[in-house]
């Protein structure tokens, strides 16, 4: 079963049915099997939604969490746009309809790098104010670099609190020192690395069960 674009699954005895129940499906009309597999892709994306609520991984393990340490959920938006399509009445594919998320979602299904640069920020997060007060995570890697301020009394410099730095310093300000800090020049582009959180993706004897399931309930009905 692939999962770089979304999950896809062909039933034949390989991937997801025994013989038997491979000439089984087989032998339903085009429309039945196309309700079938619809059926599967709506099981498995509930499958995948409940992994992005829950935060677990396929196998059942913890998500990785974000790379900046806050606490905030991954994938939330990822569950919302996937959408069961079937081929030729005999093949599943569980997937985004715009492309954009789609790579999203398989950057963070296999993990990888993502390109970001300074214009693709801007659209994210809006066009940053220089003049706005320096932000509290700025302030932080600025304290982490050892930025220091002039004592009240006496001579020399002291290491600055968060909440100083955050007072006296502009967004503007905090970037440039934080660059002459670092010794780095301005980036116009960067790499991040994105682990993997594998949320798409299924046994192939849970797919063998839930598909004879699917096909003994619409073999039951007649019509």
């Amino acid at each position: 079963m692939s999962t770089h674009a979304g999950l896809s699954i062909t039933p034949n005895k390989q991937q997801a049915l025994s013989l038997k129940n491979q000439l089984l499906l087989l032998s339903l009309p085009a429309n039945k099997r196309i309700r079938v597999l619809k059926a599967l892709g709506r099981h498995e994306r509930a499958l995948a939604r409940k992994r992005i609520r829950q935060q677990t991984t396929v196998d059942g393990t913890p998500m990785a969490g974000r790379a900046d340490g806050k606490k905030a959920k991954m994938l939330k938006r990822m569950g919302r746009t996937l959408e069961p399509f079937v081929k030729n009445a005999n093949r599943l594919e569980l997937k985004h309809k715009a492309a954009l998320t789609g790579r999203i979602a398989a950057l963070h299904q296999d993990g990888g790098v993502e390109q970001m640069s300074a214009s693709r920020m801007a659209r994210i997060h809006g066009t940053p104010d220089h003049n706005a007060p320096c932000s509290r995570s700025q302030a932080k890697a600025l304290s982490a670099e050892g930025y220091k301020v002039r004592k009240s009394k006496g001579t020399g410099y002291r290491r600055a609190t968060i909440s100083e730095i955050v007072a006296t310093l502009s967004q503007g300000q905090a970037g440039v020192i934080l660059r002459a800090m670092r010794d780095k020049p301005s980036k116009t582009r960067w790499p991040i690395p994105v682990k993997a959180r594998p949320f798409l993706g299924d046994t192939t004897p849970n797919v063998q069960r839930e598909l004879v399931k699917i096909i003994d309930h619409i073999n039951s009905k007649r019509g």
